[in-house]
């Protein structure tokens, strides 16, 4: 018998312990938008929940009717902040759209990631990513695996808690927990597991008072061991 890897057995339990609803993610629920929406989508759901950045995202779409770069720039940074407002850091938010509605109106910012990729270059469509005002390494990834399908893996504050605590890496580096998932689960569950683990860490290893009690991968977690010794469960 085969033994899975540690990410794709992972993948399995969690699978089996939640049912996945791309309603509580905003990102995967982006379908055939252009690439600007996209980004300030997920701009709008960082140090925010899924709910309330989604929330945000349908009140831009009820007052521009889409989301573009010149319908950004004719909104003021006060009427834009307002609208944005239940995603939290409104004003912050809204300089930041306002400023990728600026660069994306005067470059083709798409089709220059586009053409990176299409010939391979990952590396410089991804450090054109991640000079675009407010994107990061995880909403370079996010747009990389969502949008154009690139098998990476995004991390996120769940993610490094969750990995840490399992005990598989140790550190809070982005790039090194990155690495852990993709090199241990096979590309086609990056996407599911990446999910997973935000749910798991949204329902169960929560930041404070974690249910450890109702894991089901406690017996390959080093907290987990230490809090239960051999029988966590």
């Amino acid at each position: 018998m085969v033994q899975l890897r540690i990410g794709d057995e992972v993948c399995k339990r969690l699978s089996q312990a939640y049912e996945l609803d791309v309603e509580n993610f905003i990102a995967p629920r982006l379908r055939g938008v252009p690439l600007f929406e996209f980004i300030v989508a997920v701009v709008l759901s960082q140090n925010t929940s899924d709910k309330n950045a989604w929330r945000a995202y349908e009140n831009l779409k009820s007052k521009l009717g889409s989301i573009t770069p010149e319908g950004i720039l004719e909104t003021g940074v006060k009427e834009l902040a307002e609208l944005i407002r239940v995603a939290g850091m409104q004003f912050e938010r809204a300089r930041k759209i306002r400023r990728l509605a600026e660069i994306f109106s005067s470059e083709n910012v798409e089709k220059r990631v586009e053409e990176a990729i299409s010939r391979g270059d990952h590396g410089s469509a991804r450090e054109k990513l991640l000079s675009l005002p407010g994107v990061g390494l995880k909403t370079a990834d996010v747009v990389f695996l969502m949008y154009y399908g690139i098998p990476v893996f995004p991390v996120d504050t769940h993610i490094t808690r969750i990995t840490k605590r399992l005990g598989f890496v140790e550190s809070s580096n982005y790039e090194r927990i990155k690495s852990f998932w993709m090199e241990n689960t096979t590309p086609s569950n990056y996407l599911q597991l990446h999910l997973l683990l935000i749910e798991h860490g949204r329902r169960t290893c929560k930041a404070r008072r974690p249910l450890c009690e109702k894991c089901n991968v406690i017996d390959l977690c080093k907290l987990g061991k230490e809090l239960f010794g051999k029988s966590p469960v």
